[in-house]
């Protein structure tokens, strides 16, 4: 600073004895060569390099026009999303109202099959009500076998003195199915004229848990449509609960259960039935199949051989098939 204001540093202290080392004598020159003009053009040089007021305002007038240009492209998309999610919500309000009518027409064909099931079922079993399916007979090789007067026989054991002179069975024949390997005899389906007499039958037929008929112990059931079978055969753990509990109970028709108790008719008619039917006779609940969506698979009922539409060409009345075309 000696050099800037003209005074020597000498002037200023009182004289002393340096510590350190004598400087070079370019170093004790340097600042003898620095003026105020150099200073001067040192400040007129930072301050061109100084930020000024115009060069904020442009800087900030770029940044706003950039930040606007962002935001109204965000602003544009947002818009674009808001027409999609309105179109999206209109898309699902429609949606889950026609899922909703959907639903309640599915449900009410659902109850209209469950009606038209079991109206079938008892159209069949009411078709089924003059027959009686004897189980336990031995069959007999051959064509030769006289179903007729086998039953007649085995009626006049049951019936004894009540029986009368003489069976009309409008149809008796063996289970349409092949023989089993073994040689179980398959069953016999009679349908009684009269169905007073079938049901005297099966009121003697009751009174025992078989009968003996040519040294072959045999047993008598209704023959019921194969939905009421497999309903039965779905229901046989509550059936056993309530044996075990000695509860009486008793089919109806169309398909149901029955028990009273305490003046008062307890009914099960479908699988949703069961646990309200088990918690009114203070029965623990119990797990059954639901034999309305898993019904018995359906076999296949036998058929005749096809029928030949022609004759043996050796047969002198033998004429070609004429839906079939000549060699």
């Amino acid at each position: 600073m000696d050099g800037f204001v003209g005074t020597p540093v000498s002037t200023l202290h009182e004289p002393h004895t340096p510590n350190m080392a004598p400087t070079s004598p370019a170093s004790t020159c340097s600042g003898e060569q620095v003026t105020l003009a150099d200073i001067g053009a040192e400040l007129r040089r930072m301050t061109a390099l100084m930020v000024t007021k115009e060069d904020l305002t442009r800087a900030s007038d770029t940044l706003h026009a950039a930040l606007k240009a962002e935001v109204a492209g965000i602003k544009s998309d947002i818009a674009r999303q808001d027409t999609r999610i309105t179109a999206i919500e209109q898309r699902a309000e429609t949606a889950e109202s026609q899922w909703q009518a959907t639903d309640t027409a599915i449900r009410r064909q659902g109850d209209l099959i469950l009606a038209m099931r079991r109206h079938l079922e008892d159209l069949d079993n009411r078709g089924r009500r003059n027959n009686i399916r004897v189980r336990g007979v031995p069959e007999a090789d051959g064509a030769g076998e006289n179903i007729a007067e086998s039953l007649t026989q085995l009626f006049r054991i049951i019936l004894r003195e009540e029986a009368p002179d003489h069976f009309r069975f409008d149809r008796a024949h063996r289970a349409l199915r092949p023989r089993t390997a073994d040689g179980t005899p398959r069953d016999i389906v009679c349908c009684i004229h009269s169905f007073t007499l079938k049901e005297q039958i099966m009121l003697k037929a009751r009174s025992r848990a078989h009968w003996t008929y040519r040294g072959a112990e045999v047993t008598l059931y209704n023959d019921l449509s194969p939905l009421t079978l497999d309903a039965r055969r779905a229901l046989r753990p509550v059936t056993s609960a309530l044996r075990d509990r000695n509860i009486p109970y008793r089919w109806g028709y169309p398909f149901s259960i029955n028990v009273r108790r305490h003046n008062e008719l307890i009914s099960a008619r479908c699988p949703e039935d069961i646990p309200a039917f088990l918690q009114k006779l203070e029965i623990p609940n119990i797990t059954v199949q639901n034999w309305i969506l898993h019904p018995l698979e359906l076999r296949p009922q036998p058929q005749r051989p096809p029928r030949r539409r022609g004759r043996d060409p050796q047969d002198h009345g033998w004429r070609p098939d004429p839906a079939q075309p000549e060699e």
